[in-house]
């Protein structure tokens, strides 16, 4: 299965871990970690996780509270001061992503800045402090990491260590993760596989992406067999109480009693009849998946090295061995990087009503008024970032390229087309549900 993938995909290795009872019965690396110098991927091979980074970060967190150093109703502004707009912000909604914080990697800037400029966590918060809050903590889900970049400097004011320190003293030493580490380490890291993105005469090296700009958002680089010792620590009580194992791994609610599908750094949802709770993570390069199912007691992990990812293989793994769960749809083959990122940055216009109109058709510019902009925002703000992205496929329209994506979130799942005319103007715009 794992060699059909990497066939036609814009993915050169991945690297499958499989548990079953706390006990891993499958590790094993597929394809290149480095295609230029022909290196494999193996079980042991080093990938970035992402944001699977903030599951540790929450049980960080969870280990103070347990210490009595922390509260899970302290106030941001008890800790820090330089965001005025988030003072009222609770620890809790910050885990949750109810906190209204907006995202600090939102601009055309970041994936240049990220990858050459130093950053401190007050670089970063200074990218957000002038904006308010994007709606009343607690009302709505939205995921932004900024949350969990404000997790990790409360940790290190309440631990008085580094956040890095923390993490392998309390997480990575208790879970056995003797392989993993940061983006920082990964020059000295043996066995570390090098990110990909499609470029215009195939694959090419991805772009850097600085530790200090993902830190407790994102900066922890592991291997399969990692992340699943995490799993069975965190799991077995090694790493926090089975009370705040649960916590973690329970849906949150907003005011008004609407789950949000999302725990403490976990995505809590179903595969058919089987509970699931997961999250995945992307860096410019890297993207993995964490996925549990606790009633079959089970855990599949999946690294690769390309920034669009594998979406579908791990629940189309879990759905080989059992009937009942329905696989995914996967992505087509032949996606381009920038159209990618247009998507996605137009999701995210809609969901602000930041409408760069110089990107648009005439006609496309005289369709959106005000109140269509301020409808399309009201309908798509609490969508926040998709859980996963899959490209479905381009067809030709009048003259136009229309391309075609499913977008996943934890209030379900949309189709999204977007078409571009021959000067490179966005003529349409359309979620409709999927």
């Amino acid at each position: 299965m794992a060699a059909q993938v990497l066939s036609g995909k814009h993915v050169p290795g991945l690297a499958i871990g499989i548990a079953e009872h706390g006990r891993i019965v499958f590790a094993r690396g597929y394809g290149l970690a480095d295609m230029a110098k022909n290196v494999p991927v193996t079980a042991d091979t080093r990938f970035e996780i992402g944001s699977v980074t903030k599951q540790i970060t929450a049980a960080c967190v969870l280990q103070l509270v347990e210490a009595g150093k922390l509260s899970l109703d302290a106030r941001l502004g008890s800790f820090v001061s330089d965001y005025f707009a988030g003072r009222g912000v609770t620890v809790r909604q910050l885990l949750e992503q109810v906190s209204g914080v907006p995202e600090y990697l939102a601009g055309d800037d970041v994936q240049v800045l990220a990858g050459t400029q130093p950053a401190t966590y007050a670089t970063l918060v200074a990218r957000v402090s002038a904006k308010p809050l994007e709606f009343t903590p607690g009302t709505r889900w939205k995921y932004s990491n900024t949350n969990y970049i404000l997790l990790g400097r409360i940790v290190e004011l309440a631990a008085h260590e580094s956040y890095e320190h923390y993490v392998r003293t309390h997480i990575f030493e208790r879970a056995g993760m003797t392989q993993s580490g940061f983006i920082a380490d990964e020059a000295t890291l043996p066995a570390m596989a090098r990110g990909y993105v499609p470029g215009p005469k195939g694959l090419a090296p991805s772009p850097p992406l600085r530790d200090d700009w993902a830190t407790s958002a994102g900066a922890v680089v592991s291997t399969v067999g990692d992340v699943l010792r995490w799993d069975d620590a965190l799991l077995a009580g090694k790493i926090v109480s089975p009370a705040d194992v649960a916590l973690m791994r329970t849906t949150a609610t907003t005011v008004d009693g609407a789950p949000t599908h999302y725990g403490f750094g976990w995505i809590v949802d179903t595969a058919g009849t089987h509970p699931r709770v997961w999250h995945n993570g992307g860096t410019f390069g890297f993207h993995a998946i964490n996925q549990t199912f606790p009633a079959d007691d089970e855990a599949i992990v999946v690294l690769d090295n390309s920034a669009f990812g594998l979406e579908g293989f791990a629940p189309a793994l879990f759905a080989a061995t059992h009937p009942d769960a329905p696989p995914p749809v996967e992505s087509a083959a032949g996606e381009v990087a920038a159209v990618r990122a247009r998507v996605r940055e137009w999701l995210h216009r809609f969901e602000t009503g930041d409408i760069d109109r110089s990107q648009l058709t005439a006609a496309m510019t005289k369709s959106l008024t005000p109140d269509i902009v301020d409808g399309a925002k009201a309908q798509l703000g609490p969508l926040g970032e998709p859980q996963s992205l899959l490209y479905r496929g381009v067809t030709n329209d009048g003259g136009s390229t229309v391309y075609h994506y499913r977008a996943t979130f934890t209030q379900g799942t949309f189709d999204i087309t977007m078409a571009v005319d021959a000067t490179g103007k966005i003529g349409g715009y359309l979620l409709t549900p999927g």
